[in-house]
């Protein structure tokens, strides 16, 4: 088979599902040397992310002035350049895929519906082409991924669609996350971002649906019990002003342990704050997959997370599980850590055991398998 994987949002500062896409794409090219594969996207950033050395995997080169030039290239250039290369499978692994057929099948991959879930939480152009043209790209699609079953959920109950039609394939990460790190080299990194003792960790976009108020809350309530700095890593997106406003609050009420905002961390540093932190917490009100508290498991970090949406899918019985919205919970898990250092240990080799289910290679042969499938 000739295969396309659209990889065209690689580019600069990636999150998850340029995550997501560089992972399968790693995945893929250490268990199948039989396919053509063709990846389109920006060399500069995919030879940046894909650590890939083998004939059968070819990068094609496309570079764009705005995401608005992009998405019309995928709608409607994108096709021709599929024909020309004979592709049998285009996998748009982002939503989006081409308006038309010129003889190939498309695999089309959905990480979460938060533009229907969480309307306010998007730009409105977002929203809206995203709910107009999401049906179309869901109907030409010739099978559709979802990363998780709650994911596949929510698919069925907004669109009319077969569940048949979806097949659920988790998300994976890369292995370096299972290797041991340099101490030294790690105290150097979190030095560089004022991070000198032990801390309790968040990675992930600075937005309200990750419920970042209620880990800074939590934090406040326990300050005087533990020893702990707070990092947050992590771009900032929309709605920030209750974080801001909070960490005004915070200077005046002198909390004692340091509150650390990182900003965006690039991926091959984030394995020492994974590995370094005391625990990781992600309360977040609603997720596609989650990557994080999975990279958190794979590290060896105790993990506290949201018993709702895909969560519960990704850790098992290996992490704490809480009410994202009940304060007292998050509160108590993260004094039971600190407190604990048997159960610490114990949620740690539960994470390393769990993490081993979302191996790469794994993943990777799951997806392959879906494009045989509509050939």
């Amino acid at each position: 088979m000739n295969i396309a994987i659209d990889g065209t949002i690689i580019k600069g500062e990636i999150t998850g599902t340029g995550f997501y896409i560089a992972n399968l794409i790693n995945g893929l090219a250490k268990i199948d040397d039989l396919n053509n594969y063709y990846i389109f996207g920006d060399k500069e950033f995919l030879d940046k992310y894909l650590k890939i050395s083998k004939k059968n995997i070819k990068i094609v080169n496309m570079k764009f002035r705005s995401r608005v030039v992009r998405v019309l290239w995928e709608y409607f250039i994108f096709p021709f350049n599929l024909k020309k290369l004979r592709i049998d499978v285009v996998h748009s692994p982002n939503y989006i895929t081409p308006l038309f057929k010129l003889g190939f099948k498309i695999i089309l991959t959905v990480h979460d519906l938060t533009f229907l879930l969480f309307p306010e939480k998007h730009a409105t152009t977002k929203r809206l082409l995203f709910s107009k043209m999401i049906p179309i790209f869901i109907k030409l699609s010739d099978k559709i991924i979802a990363v998780s079953e709650n994911t596949k959920k929510d698919m069925l109950k907004f669109f009319n669609i077969s569940k048949n039609k979806i097949s659920v394939t988790y998300e994976g990460y890369p292995d370096y996350y299972n290797c041991s790190i340099n101490e030294n080299e790690a105290k150097k990194i979190l030095k560089k971002y004022g991070i000198e003792k032990n801390f309790i960790l968040y990675i992930g976009m600075i937005e309200p649906r990750k419920n970042i108020i209620s880990i800074l809350r939590a934090f406040k309530v326990l300050d005087e019990e533990i020893e702990l700095d707070l990092v947050i890593v992590g771009r900032k997106g929309w709605y920030y002003n209750e974080i801001e406003q909070f960490m005004i609050n915070s200077e005046k009420m002198k909390i004692k342990n340091n509150i650390i905002f990182t900003g965006y961390i690039p991926e091959e540093e984030l394995k020492y704050f994974y590995k370094s932190a005391y625990v990781f917490v992600y309360p977040s009100l609603y997720e596609g997959f989650g990557l994080p508290p999975l990279q958190a498991m794979a590290c060896g970090t105790p993990v506290i997370t949201s018993n709702i949406s895909s969560l519960p899918e990704v850790v098992g019985d290996a992490a704490i599980k809480i009410n994202p919205e009940n304060l007292d919970e998050l509160v108590d898990s993260i004094r039971l850590i600190y407190n604990d250092e048997d159960y610490r240990d114990v949620l740690s080799q539960k994470g390393l055991e769990r993490s081993k289910l979302f191996d790469l290679e794994i993943i990777a042969k799951k997806t392959l398998d879906i494009y045989k499938s509509v050939q």
